[in-house]
């Protein structure tokens, strides 16, 4: 934590508000502010026009430190996507580098055009990540990829469950949709909600598909 006012922070600061990211991402990373650097970066670049994305993805890309050869496995493994190259590819990766090549590993992919359904099995490996929540939000999975899912995953089932419940809606499956929030709603535990899948569904619905949660107990508004 910084307890003098640093006057390069503010600058950069001021001209992320601005809309021109790349002095407060830059900043982050010059420091050694590897994970800042990394969030501001991803926040940058899912703007819209995105101003020096391609300097910005450089920085995304040296947060993960990977080796010179690295683009080139990615490469070779979109080619012939599974879960066991995935895990392959993945397995000597340093442990504190982890998250961010495994994240920006995924995102190079899904802009290869890897199979979303293979990608999103591949994002949740070892764990649901911000990358494959991303895939069905985007409608890009199928229900059954995320409920094969959800059959491996312990006590967090109900995550994966709401999950596929978001994919039935956006694939316009209403009958789906009520089942599958029903069966997370039922699988919550004290550190798995079905809230944001109610609530992703209920922010997108019609008036009609409103009522028709309503008739299933579906709620509304958050206890």
């Amino acid at each position: 934590m910084r307890l003098v006012e640093d006057p390069e922070l503010t600058a950069a600061t001021n001209e992320f508000v601005r809309g021109v990211p790349l002095p407060l991402v830059r900043y982050h990373f010059e420091r050694g502010e590897v994970e800042e650097a990394a969030a501001v970066a991803r926040l940058a670049l899912n703007m819209a026009d995105c101003p020096d994305a391609d300097a910005i993805e450089e920085i995304l890309d040296r947060c993960s430190a990977p080796p010179e050869d690295w683009k080139e496995r990615l490469d070779r493994f979109a080619e012939d996507p599974s879960l066991e190259g995935w895990r392959e590819l993945m397995r000597f990766v340093p442990e504190d580098l982890f998250y961010q090549r495994h994240r920006n590993s995924i995102r190079y992919l899904r802009k290869r055009g890897v199979d979303p359904n293979v990608l999103f099995v591949c994002a949740c490996h070892p764990g649901m990540t911000p990358d494959a929540i991303a895939l069905v939000e985007d409608g890009l999975v199928h229900v059954d990829t995320i409920l094969s899912r959800a059959d491996d995953a312990g006590r967090a089932r109900g995550a994966y469950v709401g999950l596929a419940a978001q994919a039935a809606y956006l694939a316009g499956d209403m009958v789906g949709t009520i089942r599958l929030l029903r069966d997370a709603m039922a699988s919550e535990t004290e550190w798995i909600s079905a809230e944001p899948h109610v609530w992703f569904i209920r922010e997108r619905a019609s008036e009609s598909e409103h009522e028709a949660l309503d008739r299933a107990g579906i709620p509304r508004e958050p206890e």
